[in-house]
């Protein structure tokens, strides 16, 4: 046995995380598993979840409410009306809900959309001027109010050709007895370029020509494309001879001032507006024979249905410029920025970059657009953080603080999953790469996962990483982004990180999104399946918090890296008793295996470590919650105690130990300790086996 000076205490805080690259005993943990922080800095076992409407109900549903929702797509909380519109949405197949609050029901907003099984890219939310946007990539995007009525994002198709009617000229047979723009459309007004004929002695209208356009306009503002060009509305030269009446020579004479030759024109505009369609605006060229031909402002007028204008406006009461708009396409990725709705991954060209006009998420301007990629690699993530305006590809990060003139910030750095892309509490950044989580801050960017490289490049489903969804829990701060496991094609698997470490949960649930409630509640939700053996069924479940009446799986996990004697492995030991210390939880027992020498076949199994101590005279333990009375009874706080585990490792080069316990049994992890020695019989080194023995 050893003697004094070769025995050894080592003592150890429960890390909070995992470090699958590190060996002890610099960081313990390779493997924490449904355990989370406390206030107090230990790890417990995690609460929850449970379903965030047990009763759930479906209004209208002609089936049973149980199984009226689809397939899991994508949810997401804002409160609307400066907060007084409390609105939860979900996608479930190819439905839009919205949980109608007091009535304790799902009511159906859209139907007919999209119900992909194997969607590219996950659901994507914004709220932008008090609504709130959705698009899946597939279909066209929608606008969802407060009072839940759903408008389609702005105009995917352009208005009709307009139909314009002005003065035509007689024939040649009746000018001599009609004078000129006396046919067609002609009715006196202000509409004419006034000008001096060839001998500058009289005053004459010059010969004009006009354009119109339409242009679409919805509820919120947002304006379609305009239309085609219309056919050219004419007005001929006509002499003005305010003295002169009837015929000289043999033409006729207007008798008419400068003022009595304008005309004004007819626009006929067919009834094809969409429904979502409130007005239609015209524009109107200046003359384009003595001016410029840029469209403007001529009248907006209500409906959507067929109507006649009659124009009787000069081209000096046209106003402002017909701004050059596109249809709103169908884009896979979206953020909002500086009052903006800014759009990517278009379909037809997944390299471009698009953004709103402000305040008006369904109105893109046509050269407002960028390839943040010279390329044209696709975008795969937009972000506005810091102010400024981010775009992502597979392997590169660009900023668009000047919108036309990307700037990499890094290069062989990107982003694969849209979804997991949330800022930290401390101004940080962070995102799934292909080869890990990135985190940004201050321009800087680096990989934050290296200590569990081993589970991003084996353990995770790198074909379905663009799946991704992530959220912020603003109790612990912590960023959980939910992946699929390597072999699954659901995200079953949570990593969490909490700005330093990571840990991981496993529900039995496959969570197809997640959200963080925006209200005092601060709820994290997830929208997902549970899987138990029996019935699965669709629901939104509410983490960290738990119900009598619903509970899922949950195998509670803490698994040791391999400990050595010394940094390099070559000192043989004596592992002969384990402590550990916890926290009054759960009044159990948990299961402790060790293991020797980079097997993970247990040496030693131990499955009666009780998870409270001993009551000691404090009461502790008495269960005195069924006899409490209010105003009398008092509680205790989790007290830390000890136990002792017999371990018996001799001489080992390595060992490491695994705690695992489940539902509903609980634990507090706070400390470690180990009563080691060095396995000496005269030189240490001289027990490393020779080259050859077996």
């Amino acid at each position: 046995m050893a003697g004094p000076g070769d025995q050894t205490i080592l003592r150890y805080v429960v890390p909070p995380g995992e470090a699958q690259k590190i060996f002890a005993p610099g960081l313990l943990a390779q493997k924490v598993q449904n355990l989370e922080i406390t206030t107090e800095g230990i790890l417990q076992s995690i609460t929850g979840p449970c379903v965030y409407e047990p009763s759930r109900t479906v209004a209208n549903a002609e089936q049973d409410p149980a199984d009226v929702l689809g397939e899991p797509h994508g949810i997401f909380h804002a409160n609307l009306l400066g907060g007084t519109a409390d609105t939860l949405i979900i996608r479930a197949g190819s439905v839009l809900y919205r949980h109608n609050g007091w009535s304790r029901e799902w009511e159906s907003l859209e139907t007919g959309l999209s119900d992909e099984s194997r969607p590219r890219y996950p659901d994507q939310f914004a709220v932008l001027s008090d609504r709130i946007i959705w698009t899946n990539g597939i279909d066209y995007a929608r606008v969802i109010t407060h009072d839940g009525a759903v408008h389609p994002l702005g105009f995917r198709t352009l208005p009709g050709t307009p139909l314009a009617q002005g003065p035509t000229n007689a024939s040649v047979v009746d000018r001599a007895s009609v004078y000129e723009n006396a046919y067609g459309y002609s009715w006196a007004g202000r509409i004419g370029t006034p000008g001096d004929t060839l001998d500058g002695a009289s005053g004459a209208l010059l010969t004009g020509t006009w354009y119109y356009h339409t242009q679409w306009e919805d509820l919120f503002g947002n304006l379609s494309q305009a239309s085609p060009i219309s056919s050219p509305v004419d007005i001929s030269t006509i002499q003005a001879e305010a003295l002169a009446v009837g015929s000289t020579s043999g033409t006729t004479q207007s008798g008419a001032g400068i003022s009595d030759l304008g005309r004004q024109f007819l626009v006929r505009v067919s009834g094809d507006g969409p429904d979502h369609a409130v007005a239609c605006r015209i524009y109107r060229t200046p003359d384009t024979k003595h001016d410029d031909n840029t469209a403007r402002f001529l009248a907006r007028v209500p409906g959507n249905r067929e109507f006649n204008f009659p124009d009787n406006f000069s081209d000096s009461e046209l106003g402002s410029p017909l701004a050059a708009t596109v249809a709103v396409p169908v884009f896979r990725v979206m953020c909002t920025h500086q009052g903006r709705l800014v759009i990517g991954n278009i379909i037809g060209n997944s390299g471009m970059v698009r953004r709103s006009a402000p305040g008006f998420p369904g109105t893109f301007t046509a050269a407002d657009w960028v390839l943040p990629d010279s390329g044209g690699a696709e975008v795969t993530g937009l972000a506005s953080h810091d102010g400024v305006l981010l775009a992502f590809t597979a392997s590169s990060v660009y900023s668009l603080a000047e919108f036309g003139a990307p700037r990499p910030l890094a290069q062989g750095v990107g982003c694969v999953a849209p979804r997991s892309i949330k800022a930290l509490s401390n101004g940080a950044l962070i995102w799934l790469g292909r080869d890990g989580f990135y985190s940004m801050r201050g321009g800087t960017i680096t990989r934050v996962s290296d200590v569990i490289h081993k589970t991003i490049r084996h353990g995770v489903n790198r074909g379905r990483m663009q799946m991704a969804v992530a959220a912020i829990d603003p109790t612990s701060g912590e960023y959980r982004c939910a992946v699929s496991p390597a072999g699954e094609n659901y995200n079953t698997l949570i990593l969490v990180f909490d700005g330093v470490s990571w840990r991981r949960q496993t529900y039995d649930i496959h969570v197809a999104d997640i959200c963080q409630t925006d209200d005092w509640r601060q709820y994290v939700l997830m929208f997902g399946t549970h899987k138990p053996v029996s019935s699965p069924s669709h629901n939104v479940f509410v983490m960290g918090h738990e119900t009598q009446n619903f509970s899922v799986a949950a195998e509670i996990i803490y698994r040791s890296a391999w400990l050595y004697g010394d940094e390099t492995g070559l000192t043989p030991m004596h592992v002969r008793t384990m402590y550990l210390g916890m926290l009054d939880a759960y009044n159990s027992d948990i299961t402790i295996r060790f293991y020797r020498n980079g097997s993970w076949n247990e040496v030693t199994e131990m499955t009666d470590v009780l998870t409270i101590g001993p009551d000691d005279d404090s009461r502790v333990v008495t269960d005195i919650a069924g006899s409490a009375v209010l105003g009398t009874a008092k509680t205790h706080d989790p007290r830390l105690f000890w136990r002792q585990i017999p371990v018996g490792l001799e001489n080992v080069s390595s060992w490491a130990f695994e705690i695992s316990l489940s539902r509903p049994r609980r634990i507090r992890l706070a400390a470690f300790a180990f009563d080691i020695s060095v396995a000496t019989m005269g030189n240490v080194r001289g027990r490393i086996p020779h080259r050859s023995d077996v």
